[in-house]
C-alpha cells in the first residue's frame, strides 16, 4: 500500500497531531506514505521521521529555526513549480490520496488532474470554518472527487450530508483521540500546589477554567460573561483560568477592553500557550467549553481524563455529543446565564459533580481511544 497524505499545514493544533499519529501508526505496519504539506509549520520535523515531505510551493516555512527539508524541484514561477511536482508524485503510483481539513481543497483539483488514486478527504470543520477555509466550487469539488469523507464526529457528518449533500453512503465518523495513556501518566505525575505556586494561582478558591486560543470561535468573550454573572450573583469565592491564549490581536484586545470594564481583571489568570496545559486543567474544579463552534475538542478529552466536570453549550458541535446526558452539563446556546448557575449549583453538590467528572473519564476510556480510531481507518482503507 502506498499513500500520499495531504495536509494544509504542520501546525501543533488538533487535526495535524491527530494526522502525525495515524502516519506513525501506519509506518510501524510496513505502510508506504508521502507527505505534501501546502505550507510549513513546527511539526515538520515530527513528519519528516517518518516519509519523505513535498511542498506545494516555495513559500512554506519551517517555524522557529527547524532546519527546512525543503529543496526546489526547479526553478520558475510557483505554478510550473507545483506541476512539475505533481509530475514526479505520478511516479509513485499511489494507492490512496488521503487530505486532511477541509483547507486542502483548493489543491485538490490539480492534485486529481495528475494523480487518479481514490481521494479520502477528512473532515475536520463545522459549517463556520467550512466557509472560512475554503470556496464553494472548490468544496464541491472535494465532496463529489472524494471516494470516502471522515467525519471526526457525528456533528460534522450531519452538517455535510445536510447542508452540502454528501452522500450518508460515502461518509464515515471516526472521532479524533488524544493519548490516553501518556496523558493518565502526566496526570498521575502532576503536583496541584507547584503548578499552582508556578502559575500564580490562589489558594482557597473554586478556580473555573477553559482553554483554546484567542478567536471569536473559541469564545473567551463569552466566559468573562459567565465570569461576570457568577461574580454578581453568588459569594463564594471564585478564581477564573483561561489557558492558550496568544496576547494579541484585535480579538484579545477586545476582551482584555471588557475585562478591564468589568472590573473582573484581579478575578481572571490569562496564560499564554504553555505545555502545562494539562497539568493547569488538572487544577481546576469545572472546565468550560464555551466555544461558538468546535467539531470534537481534543481538550475536552483531556479535561473529562483528568475526571474534571464539564459545562458547554448545546448546538456548537462535539461538545454535546461527548457529554450527552451523564458526562457534564449541557445548557442551552450561549445562555451564559444558564452556565453560570450551573457552575454554582455544581460547587454546592461535589458529590454529583465528582460523578460527572468520573463518568466522563470511563467514557473516553472506552470509547474514544486511538486503537478504536485506527482500527476503523484501517477498515475504511481496506473497503475501497
Amino acid at each position: 500500500m502506498n499513500i500520499l497524505f495531504v495536509s494544509h499545514d504542520a501546525n501543533r493544533a488538533g487535526a495535524q497531531l491527530f494526522l502525525l499519529n495515524i502516519m506513525k501508526y501506519l509506518k510501524s505496519k510496513g505502510i508506504n506514505m508521502q507527505l505534501l504539506l501546502l505550507d510549513g509549520g513546527v511539526l515538520e520535523n515530527e513528519f519528516s521521521k517518518i516519509c519523505p515531505i513535498h511542498y506545494w510551493n516555495d513559500d512554506a516555512h519551517i517555524s522557529n529555526g527547524l532546519k527546512r527539508t525543503f529543496r526546489k524541484f526547479v526553478k520558475g514561477n510557483e505554478q510550473n513549480q507545483i506541476e512539475l511536482l505533481l509530475e514526479k508524485l505520478q511516479q509513485s503510483s499511489f494507492d490512496y490520496i488521503y487530505a486532511n481539513t477541509i483547507a486542502t481543497s483548493h489543491a485538490l483539483p490539480l492534485i486529481k488532474k495528475y494523480l487518479s488514486a481514490p481521494l479520502i478527504t477528512h473532515i475536520h470543520e463545522l459549517e463556520f470554518s467550512i466557509q472560512l477555509y475554503s470556496n464553494k466550487s472548490d468544496r464541491e469539488f472535494l465532496f463529489k472527487n472524494s471516494t470516502k469523507i471522515i467525519a471526526c464526529s457525528r456533528a460534522v457528518a450531519e452538517n455535510l450530508i445536510t447542508v452540502h449533500g454528501v452522500d450518508e453512503n460515502k461518509t464515515s465518523i471516526i472521532h479524533s483521540f488524544v493519548d490516553n495513556e501518556k496523558i493518565l501518566h502526566r496526570l498521575s505525575e502532576a503536583n496541584k500546589e507547584s503548578i499552582k505556586i508556578k502559575y500564580n494561582l490562589p489558594e482557597n478558591c473554586h478556580l473555573i477554567g477553559g482553554c483554546g486560543n484567542a478567536e471569536w470561535r473559541k469564545g473567551i468573550d463569552i466566559f468573562i460573561q459567565v465570569i461576570n454573572q457568577i461574580l454578581n450573583t453568588s459569594n463564594e469565592k471564585y478564581h477564573f483560568i483561561w489557558i492558550g491564549v496568544k496576547k494579541e490581536g484585535e480579538y484579545y484586545e477586545q476582551v482584555s477592553y471588557d475585562i478591564a470594564k468589568m472590573g473582573i481583571g484581579d478575578k481572571i489568570t490569562l496564560i499564554e500557550q504553555t505545555p502545562d496545559a494539562i497539568e493547569l486543567i488538572n487544577c481546576l474544579d469545572i472546565f468550560t467549553i464555551v466555544s461558538r463552534e468546535d467539531p470534537f475538542p481534543l481538550v475536552m478529552l483531556e479535561a473529562a481524563l483528568a475526571q474534571k466536570t464539564m459545562i458547554g453549550f448545546e448546538k456548537t458541535g462535539g461538545c454535546s455529543e461527548f457529554i450527552e446526558e451523564d458526562a457534564g452539563i449541557i445548557v442551552p446556546y450561549l445562555n451564559t446565564i444558564a452556565m453560570a448557575s450551573s457552575i454554582i449549583k455544581l460547587n454546592n453538590n461535589q458529590i454529583y459533580a465528582k460523578h460527572l467528572g468520573e463518568k466522563a473519564k470511563e467514557k473516553v476510556l472506552n470509547l474514544y481511544s486511538f486503537e478504536n480510531s485506527v482500527l476503523k481507518i484501517e477498515q475504511l482503507l481496506a473497503s475501497i
